[in-house]
């Protein structure tokens, strides 16, 4: 094969091979993009730019679920309709933000000397929250260390993941997704 053959025989295969690469990456760029509890780096700087959480914004969702373990951990409590208080249990956190969850935020906020009290999950909430916050470790499981408990979340590639119901398979904490 002359070097002029055997030179656009390279090209050609460079320029095929970086069609097909081309062809192959289209897909994950039209890949939905993440709208989750997201970290990198130390993990005591993860959450203070995260979104708004209560019954009027993202009720229903993972994220919501990854609060109310925090709620767990530190014994929260709630008041219900007669004016009792209840501990936060393991068993309430399910990812649906209604009202023992914001009355369990109040409390939360209330207890932390928090301005931000009216039981929704703002900038303030999240940026004392994640002081608490150690790891990552092995397999990148972050521990919150609570008043109570602590508990575990995972962060993996920079996308935070609970447990409903602190059982069960992790799921990634998704703003606008529950389960």
């Amino acid at each position: 094969m002359s070097m002029r053959t055997r030179a656009v025989a390279m090209a050609t295969a460079a320029l095929l091979g970086a069609g097909a690469t081309g062809i192959a990456l289209a897909p994950a760029a039209n890949a939905a993009s993440y709208h989750g509890i997201d970290g990198g780096g130390a993990v005591t700087d993860d959450w203070q730019d995260e979104e708004n959480l209560g019954v009027d914004d993202y009720a229903q969702s993972n994220a919501t679920a990854l609060w109310e373990t925090v709620l767990y951990a530190d014994g929260a409590q709630w008041q219900d309709d007669d004016g009792d208080w209840h501990t936060f249990t393991k068993s309430q956190i399910d990812g649906s933000f209604g009202p023992e969850t914001e009355s369990a935020t109040q409390w939360w906020q209330e207890h932390y000397h928090l301005s931000d009290n009216d039981g929704v999950v703002t900038d303030q909430s999240w940026t004392f929250a994640q002081r608490w916050l150690l790891g990552p470790s092995s397999g990148g499981v972050v521990t919150y260390q609570g008043d109570v408990r602590n508990v575990t979340f995972k962060r993996i590639s920079g996308k935070y993941r609970v447990r409903i119901k602190g059982t069960g398979p992790w799921k990634l904490a998704y703003y606008d997704k529950l389960g």
